[in-house]
Order: structure tokens, then C-alpha cells, then sequence
């Protein structure tokens, strides 16, 4: 049966009508003529939503005004250490080209494989830490510490090279071509039903002879099937290519697994990182709504914020350290003093907003029934049509908010209501105020909305 309050059912109704009027469908039309004429409707209706949000520059002013007024608010709350953290992301971008122009030449020189190592792991750092000050200036916590994932893992691949030495840090330079390979026949493997060309046979020939080349230079170790580490195999005192855990532990960064295994819920599409999100204030002591991420937040972004500072100096301090002079050894006292004041007003900032959310839950948990309803569906939506016509004696919402002295919109804290709107209520109704109204409104909006059948209610 046809749902008449879908439009689209209702459009392949009228479609279905129109065919039987001009004799195009017999007055019983079998399965498949049916299928044909809604499949049709489907196809016009999605071109029309298709062409209505291509056309809809008026959604997207409004959703611009809305982001505009957004990160009005992110500036106010997260202003300071979002400044601070990107003063010490152009810091250390800066340093690590001075010291770049510095002793590019004479690396080259001596085949210095660790300065090159550590030049091109530092410049990416400092752009993936752009990135998360990138994503928390717009809202994303989440996102933001998923890329602090990134960024430890480059502070773990920077320490353990930095203490492995040329050996390590020039086959680190060269994994990539045995990674390419594995990544070549992954993509043979798929590339038909990816609906991508082949790679040419000369080519996958060349890639499989590069990799003997490099495990006949560096040794069986090297070669760990593409899994990402084999680089580090010979040095590793565990043997084997090791894990990004083993590496974490060799350079002394273990302690940071706690948050490692957290920015990794971030990154997989798994029960915790879907469930809890650091968008979302969770304060235990205080009832609060239920609430769906799905956009921005000016929530949660303490933690991504401070481990950025800590994570990018410890690249940039061990890149330093490799190369070092009075000047840059300066530089480094200076950075761990703007690192303090980045985690600290990250800190602060995050206490406030709990301070204040705190505040705005307790208020919202101290409402009343009537006051939720009115502040959290509001009466345009309680008083529909029919439920006028049923409970008073109006015929319709808008006859019943003409006869009050005020809109219904308007209509968010009863006691700051006229007298009017219950003398108005009792006269032309059973109830005998505007709460007995918007309770019995609220209970027929509860059972008409909410799927009851997931609560127990013998409990």
C-alpha cells in the first residue's frame, strides 16, 4: 500500500493513475509495468532534488552565516591557544628552513642520510600539524586528533632513526620503492574492478627488479612484504620488521600509547570512536541529552591541540639536535617555553567551557516538563492542526494563535506569559491552563515521535 504522506509515493501514485487514464497500463497492470512506472518517478524525482541543490544558493548563504557565526564562537573560546599553537608551527617551520639552507649542501657532501631523513620527516610534520590547527579552527576535534596520530607516528619514525643512525635513516629513504611494488600488485590485484587500466607488464617487471636490487643491498629484513617498517628491521633489537609499537618503545615514547590507542579510535570505524566522540562534553554527574555529532564543535580541543604542540617539538627539537649551533640550541629553550603556555591555555580554556557546560546542563536538567517541551519542541510543532481541532474548540493552529496574545513561537517560558493564554485556554478547551494543555500536547508528541519499544518500562 502506497504511503499518501510520502511525496514521492504519492507522485508515483499520480504517475501510475495518469498511465491507466491514457490506456498505457491495463486496469490491473502486472509487476513488472508497475516496476517500469516507479522506476521512472524515481529517476524524475532524483533529478529534480539533484538540480534543486545545484540551484539552492540560498541554503548555502545560510549554512555560510552559520559557519561565519561559529567561528566567532571558536574564536572567542579557543582564540588564544589556537594562536599561540600557530605561532609555533611558523616557528618551527622556520627554523627547520634555516637550518635546511644551512647544511643542505654539506649533508649532500658527506651523505649525511639521517640531516635527509630528518629534513623531509620534519617538513611533513609541520605540515600535518598545520592541518590539525587547520581542523580545530574549524570545529574538529575528532579529525584533529586523528592527524595527531600521524604526527606522533613521524615523532616515533624521527627518534628512532636520530638514534639508529646513517645505516637506518638511508634505508628509510629507500623503503619506499619496496612499498610501491607490494602497492603495485595489491592494485593489479583490483585494478579491473576499480575499473583502472592495468599496469604495463615492462613496468611491473622494473618495480620487482628494484626490489631485489634493494633486499640484495640491505638484506632479507628489508623486504617485510610492504608492511611499512622494514626499514627499521636491522636496527630494531627485537629483529624483524617491527610494529609501530616496537619502534615507540625504542625511542622512549611509549607512555604516549594511551593517547596513540585513543587517536586511533578516531581514524577506524569502530564502537568506541563512534559511540564516544570528543566533540561531545560527557559531564556523568549531570543529565544530559543524547546527543548525534555529525558537523563541527567547539568541544574537545585541548587534547589535540597540546599533544600537536608536544609531538611537533619533539621533531623539531631532535632535527636541531642533529645539526645543532648556539642559536638553534636557544631556539629550543624558547620553543619549550611556548609549548608550556599552549598546553596550559589549551588547559584553561578547556575548564571554562566544562564550567560553563556544566552550568547550561543543569539549567536544561532543572526544567520542567513544560519547559523542555516548549524550549526543545516548541509550540508550532505540539499544537499542530489536528491536535487543535481534537483538544479545543479551534479549527485549525493558526484560528487558535490568533485568539492568544501572543505567537506561538514566542511561547518559551510560561511564567513569563500573560494571563490571557490561560483565560484563553479554559474558555474554549477541557484544560484549565497552558501547562495542562502543553503536557497533554508534549505526551501526544512523545508517542507519535519516539519509538517507546527500546524502554523498559517495568524498571
Amino acid at each position: 500500500m502506497l504511503n499518501d504522506t510520502d511525496p514521492l509515493s504519492q507522485a508515483i501514485h499520480d504517475q501510475l493513475l495518469e498511465l491507466l487514464q491514457e490506456g498505457e497500463l491495463d486496469e490491473e497492470p502486472t509487476e513488472d509495468e508497475i516496476a517500469e512506472a516507479t522506476s521512472e518517478v524515481i529517476e524524475a524525482v532524483g533529478d529534480s532534488m539533484y538540480q534543486q541543490v545545484r540551484e539552492d544558493d540560498e541554503g548555502l548563504r545560510r549554512l555560510y552565516e552559520t559557519k561565519a557565526e561559529f567561528q566567532r564562537g571558536i574564536e572567542d573560546r579557543w582564540g588564544e591557544p589556537l594562536e599561540l599553537l600557530e605561532r609555533f608551527i611558523i616557528w618551527s617551520q622556520e627554523t627547520g628552513d634555516a637550518i635546511n639552507s644551512e647544511y643542505r649542501l654539506q649533508a649532500a657532501q658527506e651523505q649525511d642520510f639521517v640531516f635527509d631523513a630528518l629534513t623531509r620527516l620534519h617538513a611533513r610534520a609541520v605540515q600535518v600539524a598545520m592541518e590539525i590547527h587547520h581542523l580545530l579552527k574549524g570545529g574538529f576535534a575528532d579529525g584533529a586528533f586523528a592527524r595527531w596520530r600521524s604526527l606522533h607516528e613521524l615523532s616515533i619514525t624521527t627518534s628512532f632513526i636520530k638514534q639508529a643512525g646513517s645505516d637506518t635513516a638511508e634505508r628509510f629513504l629507500h623503503y619506499r620503492y619496496l612499498w610501491e611494488y607490494y602497492f603495485a600488485q595489491t592494485y593489479q590485484e583490483h585494478a579491473d574492478d576499480l575499473d583502472e587500466e592495468q599496469i604495463a607488464d615492462e613496468t611491473m617487471a622494473s618495480l620487482e627488479e628494484g626490489k631485489v636490487e634493494l633486499v640484495e643491498r640491505f638484506g632479507s629484513h628489508f623486504d617485510d612484504n610492504g608492511y611499512g617498517t622494514g626499514w627499521a628491521a636491522d636496527a630494531y633489537e627485537g629483529g624483524g620488521g617491527p610494529s609501530i609499537r616496537g619502534l615507540q618503545e625504542a625511542g622512549d615514547l611509549d607512555h604516549y600509547q594511551p593517547y596513540y590507542r585513543l587517536a586511533s579510535e578516531s581514524v577506524h570505524g569502530g564502537s568506541k570512536g563512534t559511540l564516544d566522540r570528543l566533540g561531545i562534553i560527557d559531564i556523568p554527574d549531570v543529565e544530559q541529552p543524547d546527543l548525534l555529532l555529525a558537523g563541527p564543535s567547539n568541544a574537545g580541543f585541548a587534547r589535540p591541540g597540546q599533544l600537536t604542540a608536544v609531538s611537533l617539538a619533539q621533531i623539531t627539537f631532535a632535527f636541531i639536535e642533529w645539526q645543532s649551533s648556539a642559536t638553534h640550541v636557544a631556539e629550543m629553550k624558547g620553543m619549550e617555553q611556548l609549548v608550556s603556555d599552549i598546553q596550559d591555555t589549551f588547559a584553561a580554556a578547556a575548564e571554562e567551557l566544562e564550567e560553563d557546560e556544566r552550568d547550561r546542563l543543569e539549567e536544561w536538567a532543572d526544567q520542567d516538563i513544560v519547559d523542555i517541551a516548549l524550549n526543545h519542541v516548541g509550540a508550532p510543532v505540539l499544537f499542530a492542526d489536528e491536535f487543535v481541532r481534537e483538544q479545543t474548540e479551534f479549527e485549525s493552529q493558526l484560528a487558535f494563535e490568533n485568539a492568544l496574545p501572543v505567537n506561538l513561537d514566542e511561547m518559551t517560558d510560561v511564567d513569563d506569559l500573560p494571563e490571557a493564554v490561560d483565560t484563553t485556554i479554559r474558555t474554549n478547551s477541557d484544560y484549565s491552563s497552558l501547562e495542562e494543555l502543553v503536557d497533554a500536547a508534549f505526551e501526544e508528541w512523545v508517542y507519535r515521535e519516539v519509538d517507546l519499544s527500546e524502554f523498559d518500562v517495568d524498571s
